[in-house]
């Protein structure tokens, strides 16, 4: 564990003590720091003033749940200046959709249902925290750390108004950038890397799952969903990624 105040750690939220403690000792073999906290209160006050490099998240706890700690670290909490803008993936015991859909709505970068399998956690961690590249752990194998270089061609994919960066993991739309979480931007990367081709969405979860997700239809139409609002492609029908009713989604390419 650690006690130090530097931001290059994984906040771990769990009120069962015994599985916080394993998760964290994992992470920790596998070179991360991390810090436990049983309390939902307490959680965002340390996510907000102290700002981890990662959170794990538990749906489940018993004085705040953890789609309010995730919704009061993304907006603000009050007496508390400020609020957390680094990645968040959220656990739950329960074997239900709704609750994904639900936890991707308050904020949260992923979802991973209860149990969790240690490489699937460790795949989601590492997927994570590549967004933010210069906040991994100081401690994180160098061969993670950096993997190898891409061209400036393989990393770059261009249209007129869009510009998606695969090295940095960034979008720009109109010379701005997009915020989006890590599966989002993962998704758009997928669809616009194969412009005009209809990608189903059992493509697309075989896609993700390969980087450690469990993508299921709801919520690969919500990230979509998500993605469109993003890039101000939200219009019925949408121009830029095409809803193609029974097969899957279609992005377009500039005409």
């Amino acid at each position: 564990m650690m006690n130090g105040k530097d931001n290059n750690w994984i906040l771990v939220v769990d009120d069962d003590t015994e599985l916080a403690q394993l998760v964290a000792g994992f992470l920790e073999t596998n070179g991360y720091k991390t810090k436990i906290e049983n309390n939902g209160l307490k959680a965002v006050q340390t996510i907000i003033t102290e700002q981890p490099a990662l959170v794990v998240l538990d749906v489940m706890l018993p004085d705040m749940d953890g789609l309010s700690v995730c919704r009061q670290a993304r907006y603000g909490y009050p007496g508390l200046e400020g609020t957390y803008d680094g990645p968040i993936l959220m656990l739950t015991a329960l074997d239900n959709d709704i609750d994904e859909v639900a936890g991707l709505e308050t904020g949260a970068d992923d979802y991973l249902a209860k149990p969790v399998r240690s490489r699937v956690l460790l795949a989601r961690v590492r997927a994570l925290l590549r967004r933010n590249p210069h906040e991994a752990p100081a401690s994180l194998p160098r061969t993670e750390q950096q993997p190898e270089e891409k061209t400036e061609d393989e990393a770059l994919i261009k249209f007129d108004d869009l510009v998606i960066d695969k090295k940095y993991q960034s979008a720009e739309k109109d010379g701005k950038v997009v915020d989006l979480t890590t599966a989002e931007f993962e998704l758009l990367a997928l669809l616009a890397s194969n412009p005009g081709v209809i990608c189903d969405r059992e493509f697309i979860s075989e896609h993700f799952a390969k980087l450690g997700y469990e993508s299921s239809n709801r919520t690969i139409d919500l990230r979509v969903s998500r993605i469109r609002k993003k890039l101000g492609d939200d219009n019925n029908p949408s121009t830029r990624i095409r809803t193609i009713h029974g097969k899957g989604y279609l992005f377009v390419g500039d005409r």
